[in-house]
């Protein structure tokens, strides 16, 4: 499946509107289980926009808790401690 750079800018921007896979598939009128192939190649442009789109956005979040930590939230605080053990698993693969 060839994808035009104007798809792969809208999967990017799907994805980091946290949109499910399964409708990105259905909103852009693309084959579900071909794009599931298309994101397990790490090195396809679109699942590349895919990714960058969601840690984008994933990043933006934990931006946000760290504003609430550093304001004295105790929820903030304990997404961060996450957050942090989630780095430290990610470094050991």
């Amino acid at each position: 499946m060839e994808l035009t750079s104007t798809q792969i800018n809208r999967i990017k921007e799907l994805a980091s509107m946290l949109t499910p896979v399964s409708d990105i598939a259905v909103l852009m009128d693309i084959d579900e289980r071909r794009f599931r192939e298309i994101l397990s190649d790490k090195s396809h442009p679109a699942s590349l926009a895919y990714r960058k789109g969601k840690a984008e956005r994933a990043l933006q979040i934990r931006q946000n808790e760290l504003e609430l930590a550093e304001a004295g939230s105790p929820l903030a605080v304990q997404l961060i401690g996450s957050y942090l053990r989630d780095m430290d698993s990610d470094e050991d693969l």
